[in-house]
């Protein structure tokens, strides 16, 4: 290896993605045996809450979540946070990240996903933001792995 080929490989990040995809999402959690009819009952609700007042999606959600989610995040109106893949559980991954090799495309920000079944019970997921990370040199010095 040449004195320049050294220099290069240490400019070489291999953790870096090009396409380091983020999402802020909020979320319902409903546990037991009937928490698909729950979730499609809280979906429906919304939706006909958001049709009567279409500038209030994300407050209607906030709302619901407090009053309906099994969620410590209910307390935050099922704010989730800014997350990418991996972060969350696979089933969240397959929805929000969807493998370009699926054909599928990303729910677009506004968007309800669900039922969401889950280890954890069933889900609605509101997506709020996507965007893509840009900060991924600063994340990799903070963390101490």
């Amino acid at each position: 290896m040449g004195f320049f080929d050294g220099i290069a490989s240490a400019f070489t990040n291999k953790d870096y993605k090009e396409n380091d995809q983020r999402i802020r999402a909020s979320h319902i959690l409903i546990k037991g045996d009937d928490d698909i009819e729950t979730i499609d009952r809280l979906m429906g609700e919304i939706n006909e809450r958001v049709e009567a007042d279409p500038g209030r999606l994300l407050q209607i959600f906030a709302e619901t979540a407090r009053q309906n989610s099994q969620c410590p995040s209910s307390t935050a109106g099922g704010n989730l946070g800014s997350f990418g893949p991996g972060k969350m559980v696979k089933e969240f991954d397959t929805v929000l990240f969807p493998d370009t090799a699926s054909g599928r495309s990303p729910p677009p920000v506004g968007t309800l996903v669900g039922p969401i079944l889950t280890d954890f019970g069933c889900h609605v997921v509101l997506v709020t933001k996507r965007e893509i990370n840009r900060d991924q040199v600063e994340e990799k010095l903070a963390r101490n792995d």
